[in-house]
């Protein structure tokens, strides 16, 4: 624990960011858990994207601070910028963390000297396929965590000064920038996934929306990133903030849940998966090897692949190109980037 390791005076200072659109069903609760915290945050800050059902009123009689917000990516880097804390929990409106969430994982991610890190999640309100799954996302997870970082925007922690060097969230992404976040964190400092503690979630995208049509939507942005594809524009819907009341509220209170069974330690699993990935399944991208390098391809041990794999995997699959690539709707146009600036993100014009 944190009060067992660290003095009065060496305890971080942490802020919590909740980026929210009419969240007045979910939010009351986490700040009630955020409350009852055995390691209470120094600062909570709600960054509201204009709710009309009470929202704002709601964060300040709760004592948080409230800012213009907007998109996930944007109401998380309007309450970074006014957070003052050395570490900063960025946090959904509809996770419910046990009382002791925020100093086990702030005793883990300083023990293991991580700059930005993710919990293993688990649906509060699941049922067992849910939780299933939950478990092997887990798993995939820690499994690739040096390879190819993962982290659910809904908890990601993350020291303020690493958060401001990479220019934080990238507000031009419609989804997936909450991975693109750890990942360009990535290049400059450590990433892993706790595994003290676990992050209760809700289950409220997938009971409206549906398990497979949610998870293909997924794959569909894991297809974009791993050809470096910014997904600035999607041919589905996927909206924010615009969920009913929850039709059931689990009030026990969440429970820690031990740490995946794995036999072998993470380091092993990680070299085997990589082994697998190089030799399996390197005909999926053009280049593994180019798309990997983005992401401290030395903590994979990418570079000492051999060659052959280089020269094997130049071209993808002609039957694989047509599954990604995304036609364009009638009258849409090409998209177009503009210059990036030295940290990836486009410049201010």
């Amino acid at each position: 624990m944190v009060g067992e390791t660290l003095s009065g005076s060496q305890k971080p200072r942490i802020s919590v960011v909740i980026p929210a659109l009419n969240e007045a069903a979910y939010l009351p609760t986490l700040l009630e858990a955020l409350a009852a915290q055995t390691y209470p945050a120094d600062e909570i800050i709600v960054a509201d994207a204009g709710s009309t059902d009470g929202t704002p009123e709601i964060a300040r009689r709760y004592g948080a601070r409230v800012v213009k917000g907007g998109s996930p990516a944007v109401g998380r880097n309007a309450g970074a910028q006014v957070a003052t804390g050395d570490l900063i929990l960025f946090l959904d409106a509809d996770v419910v963390p046990p009382p002791d969430f925020i100093e086990r994982a702030v005793a883990e991610f300083l023990q293991k000297g991580y700059d930005v890190a993710t919990a293993r999640m688990v649906p509060w309100d699941g049922n067992l396929m849910e939780r299933i799954v939950h478990d092997a996302a887990n798993l995939y997870f820690i499994l690739m965590q040096s390879i190819l970082p993962y982290a659910p925007g809904f908890c990601i922690l993350v020291r303020r000064s690493l958060h401001g060097k990479i220019g934080g969230f990238n507000e031009t992404l419609r989804m997936s920038e909450d991975v693109d976040y750890v990942r360009r964190a990535a290049r400059f400092g450590r990433f892993g996934v706790l595994t003290s503690t676990s992050i209760p979630v809700s289950m409220r995208r997938f009971r409206r929306d549906g398990m497979l049509q949610v998870g293909m939507k997924y794959l569909w942005c894991e297809a974009q990133m791993l050809r470096g594809k910014p997904i600035r524009e999607i041919p589905f819907k996927y909206e924010f903030g615009a969920f009913p009341p929850p039709s059931r509220m689990d009030r026990r209170p969440p429970r820690h849940r031990r740490s995946l069974p794995v036999s072998l330690s993470p380091e092993v699993l990680q070299r085997a998966i990589q082994k697998t990935l190089s030799r399996r399944f390197g005909d999926l991208l053009s280049d593994p090897l180019t798309v990997l390098e983005k992401f401290s391809p030395e903590k994979a041990g990418l570079s000492r692949l051999p060659s052959v794999l280089r020269r094997a995997t130049k071209e993808p699959p002609a039957r694989l190109k047509s599954l990604l690539r995304r036609p364009l709707r009638p009258g849409q146009p090409s998209p177009t980037e503009g210059p990036l600036a030295s940290n990836g993100l486009p410049r201010r014009q």
